[in-house]
């Protein structure tokens, strides 16, 4: 009972030191951001703009793929359960609001956030990390503010097109493979979004992409000795993502 008892403190500490660590680097970054003037920006402008590409445009395919089966299955779920008047609303409010910003983050997870816990940790390895620190270069305006940024700005570009994606390709995908005939346009489909479940997904997002960062970087920089520990933080950090995530689009949702 007693190695029980300490079993959980040590983790309830480990816990609450992780998130602390979080919390000061990400208000290290925010301070160093409102400080920074034109020069700093343009120090770290390549790296944002690769960030963006990487994580925004390159995700195009799976982001469109993903959103037109889900918009098609919920559509398809609509029709068949629910009366004519609510198929609209209601597809777009689960799509909108709870579906889609969940499927985002999942593929941003799953391929951005991974893909650049392993870079901090080569990053790390390589020494380039202590480089930067003996140029006096700090970490948080280096690496950490464009990939968060980055990530901030893919991460409502993705939901904004997948809006559209999942909209109008499920509609037509839908009705294409179905027998019954369309019972509305789909422009009362795009038209059937409110502005207040829009502002409320972007904030999901919003969210998403700060936390993804910070989780991706911050694993990164667990990696210390070797790169057998390179899958291990990067499972890690996929795995806390997918989970704080996924309590922040229910937290939200609650709010709203």
């Amino acid at each position: 009972m007693n190695d029980a008892l300490a079993n959980l403190g040590r983790r309830s500490s480990d816990v609450v030191r992780y998130f602390a660590e979080s919390a000061q680097l990400l208000a290290r970054t925010l301070v160093l951001a409102v400080s920074m003037r034109g020069h700093g920006f343009r120090v770290v402008r390549r790296v944002l703009t690769m960030q963006i590409f990487f994580t925004g445009a390159q995700a195009v395919l799976p982001v469109t793929i993903a959103s037109i089966a889900v918009g098609t299955l919920v559509i398809s779920q609509a029709t068949e359960y629910l009366p004519g008047d609510y198929v609209v609303g209601v597809s777009a409010v689960i799509l909108v609001r709870e579906v889609l910003p969940l499927l985002t983050a999942f593929l941003v997870i799953g391929r951005s956030g991974t893909a650049m816990t392993i870079e901090i940790g080569s990053m790390r390895l390589n020494d380039e990390l202590a480089a930067l620190r003996m140029m006096g270069i700090p970490f948080e305006h280096f690496v950490l503010l464009p990939r968060l940024v980055g990530m901030v700005s893919a991460f409502v570009l993705l939901i904004t097109y997948a809006y559209v994606a999942a909209l109008a390709g499920g509609y037509y995908v839908w009705f294409a493979i179905s027998e019954s005939a369309a019972s509305f346009p789909v422009v009362d489909l795009l038209e059937g979004v409110d502005f207040i479940d829009l502002v409320w997904s972007v904030v999901k997002v919003t969210l998403f992409g700060v936390v993804v960062a910070v989780t991706s970087v911050q694993h990164g920089l667990m990696v210390r000795h070797s790169r057998r520990e390179l899958p291990i933080y990067t499972s890690r950090s996929l795995v806390r993502s997918t989970l704080l995530c996924a309590i922040i689009n229910t937290a939200v949702s609650i709010i709203a």
